[in-house]
């Protein structure tokens, strides 16, 4: 039996987020823009307990953050799990055959870069194309 890749033991909860058709619709609604349960419950014909629902599964997986104001949740897409769920997968598979880098930290007033710049995620394989498809 094939072992897992150490790489790949983390993916399983944001994968089975991603499976469900809902969850990924929200995830490409809150791609655009951050929204307001009631704004993502008028997207679907749902209830708003089964949005929220869905809402928490993809908050668990670290796919969203939530932030709350009164009575107000709002919820916005987590582009920095996104990133590293992505990276992750490509990981995951030699096939895959990309390098994927996370953007350069943009510089500050004071000309010092954002926190966590010296990370840089990096993932690369080295196996030829296969040949006879388009590139």
């Amino acid at each position: 039996m094939t072992e897992i890749p150490a790489i790949c033991v983390e993916l399983p909860p944001a994968l089975r987020a991603l499976a469900d058709p809902t969850r990924l619709k929200i995830m490409l609604m809150l791609e655009g823009r951050p929204r307001t349960v009631g704004e993502i419950v008028d997207f679907f014909d749902f209830s708003q307990p089964t949005i929220t629902r869905h809402l928490q599964t993809l908050l668990a997986a670290g796919l969203v953050k939530r932030e709350k104001k009164g009575q107000r949740v709002t919820y916005a897409a987590n582009p920095e799990s996104i990133r590293e769920v992505c990276i992750d997968l490509t990981g995951c598979f030699p096939s895959c055959c990309c390098t994927v880098e996370e953007p350069k930290p943009k510089k500050t007033t004071r000309g010092k870069t954002g926190a966590g710049s010296d990370k840089t995620a990096r993932k690369s394989c080295n196996t030829p194309k296969p040949k006879g498809r388009a590139q």
